[in-house]
């Protein structure tokens, strides 16, 4: 008999596909199986091979290239109904390089995290990533005063952070270009050091 956390993953694949959303998730998620983890964000996360990283644990990738904090928000109950036992939540970076308020997207994030726990689902907040300051600009700033509002947030809340930054930034440069391809997305260098962070959240 299928898990009843598989047909709430089909059911979800339902309405996801009415919206046209990718089903990336649901495809992850083997019959008599519950995710422990859940990677939530947009193309940062989604490009991340955690199921080598990690192969003892269920993880899905829920990470969507493009999305905003308002895309984690129209999709929060079919993250809910994944029922994980953690959630690994990193969003804010295209919020903010579409021209979106460092409050505005504060705001968002906070009712994602607000629908979370809400739902007793446990959330390791990570700080969004800087990018690169040659191909981004200004929009560093941004991501510095959103990662100081996340940071209280987390310490308000008694909620587990993750910043990434120190080690793959400075404070010149943004995001080091030996830490990216694009001056925004990933490296191979740059997983391996978010996978070897990750495992002291990581049971």
């Amino acid at each position: 008999m299928l898990a009843k956390s598989f047909y709430a993953c089909l059911f979800s694949f339902f309405l996801l596909s009415v919206m046209g959303v990718s089903s990336q998730a649901c495809a992850q998620l083997k019959p008599g199986s519950q995710p422990k983890i859940v990677m939530l964000g947009d193309s940062i996360t989604a490009w991340g091979n955690w199921h080598l990283f990690f192969p003892p644990s269920r993880v899905i990738n829920k990470g969507v290239a493009g999305y905003t904090t308002q895309n984690i928000l129209s999709e929060i109950n079919a993250t809910i109904t994944l029922r994980p036992n953690s959630i690994f939540l990193m969003i804010g970076i295209n919020d903010l390089l579409r021209g979106v308020s460092v409050e505005q997207t504060f705001k968002q994030y906070t009712l994602i995290v607000d629908a979370l726990q809400k739902n007793k689902i446990t959330v390791v907040m990570q700080a969004t990533l800087e990018c690169s300051r040659p191909q981004c600009g200004s929009t560093v700033d941004d991501v510095r005063a959103l990662n100081q509002k996340l940071q209280a947030l987390a310490v308000a809340r008694n909620i587990q952070w993750l910043d990434l930054n120190p080690g793959l930034t400075n404070d010149v440069q943004g995001l080091l270009p030996k830490y990216t391809w694009d001056g925004l997305h990933l490296s191979k260098p740059a997983y391996l050091y978010w996978a070897e962070r990750l495992k002291s959240f990581i049971p």
